[in-house]
């Protein structure tokens, strides 16, 4: 009489025990990348200072007034000049209003953070949408760069 041999399958101990180090290892690796968001943050100003300075070109090419920005390491705001019997006073060099969005809010807003601009700078864009600047102007927010073209105003974002 002939005993049938019984097949036994699946894992042996010691595979399981290489499996679960390996996704131990990868764990440590992947895990923090996915609850750090400081990349996400940083480009996420970067977008905004970017659309910002885009719509103070524009608000003074469509008003005819000049609009100032400063941009400070860890926030940035648009002024404009005040009014003078329905156009812009050119007299006016403190830019007393504040540039108002389509929402009712200020063109204004505040780096989160760990996130910051370099360098601080202010510039005017007048009613053509060019700059007061010397020559073109790099601003950058962590590894993203962009470039303010004095002669035309163009915000260079990639």
């Amino acid at each position: 009489m002939r005993v049938a041999a019984k097949r036994v399958s699946g894992f042996t101990l010691v595979e399981l025990v290489v499996v679960i180090v390996i996704l131990g290892i990868v764990a440590a690796f992947a895990v923090p990348r996915f609850f750090d968001n400081n990349a996400f943050t940083t480009r996420g100003y970067y977008e905004e200072l970017a659309a910002a300075l885009k719509y103070a070109q524009k608000l003074a090419v469509a008003s005819g007034c000049p609009v100032r920005v400063t941009v400070a390491a860890g926030s940035y705001v648009a002024r404009q000049q005040a009014a003078l019997a329905g156009s812009c006073d050119p007299g006016d060099a403190s830019f007393p209003i504040a540039v108002a969005l389509a929402d009712g809010q200020t063109l204004a807003g505040t780096a989160p953070s760990g996130v910051s601009a370099v360098p601080a700078v202010t510039l005017t864009f007048d009613a053509l949408g060019r700059t007061n600047l010397a020559g073109d102007q790099a601003i950058a927010v962590g590894p993203f760069t962009m470039t303010v073209r004095a002669g035309s105003g163009f915000v260079e974002a990639p």
